[in-house]
């Protein structure tokens, strides 16, 4: 577990995790400026290579409308491998599912969305799909 870079947006941090995790970590509001900086980047990493993004949202409490049709017009979902929420409550998985449901209807969803409990149970899911990838391209 080798952390390449850390990120402090708001209240917010972030910090990828070699090979191919950036782990966000959200606390209280998520403001549009918020939103921007985490498009932002997410395009940065994307652009390298695409990634899991694991947020924690545990101690997330609301994210404002523009800040959530930011992040659905902004986001290339080619960017990511997998996306894992932990500690989503109900409303938050009704909003990540809503913005996954726009990118499948679209035509540009590519990746798996995930709700786990714990960091451990998000580490355990991304080690079944790498191996679920390496066996594919094998």
């Amino acid at each position: 577990m080798t952390i390449h870079r850390e990120w402090k947006f708001g209240t917010h941090t972030a910090h990828f995790e070699q090979p191919d995790i950036l782990w966000v970590k959200i606390h209280g509001e998520t403001t549009l400026q918020d939103a921007i900086s985490l498009s932002e980047l997410y395009a940065e990493q994307g652009s390298k290579n695409p990634f899991f993004v694991v947020t924690d949202l545990t101690d997330a409490t609301s994210v404002e409308t523009e800040a959530r049709e930011h992040v659905s017009k902004s986001i290339n979902p080619t960017w990511f491998m997998g996306s894992v929420y932990i500690g989503a409550g109900f409303v938050q998985k009704a909003v990540a599912k809503s913005l996954a449901f726009v990118h499948a209807m679209t035509g540009k969803l590519t990746f798996d969305m995930h709700f786990v409990a714990t960091e451990q149970e998000a580490r355990e899911l991304i080690a079944r799909e790498r191996a679920q990838r390496s066996t594919r391209v094998a």
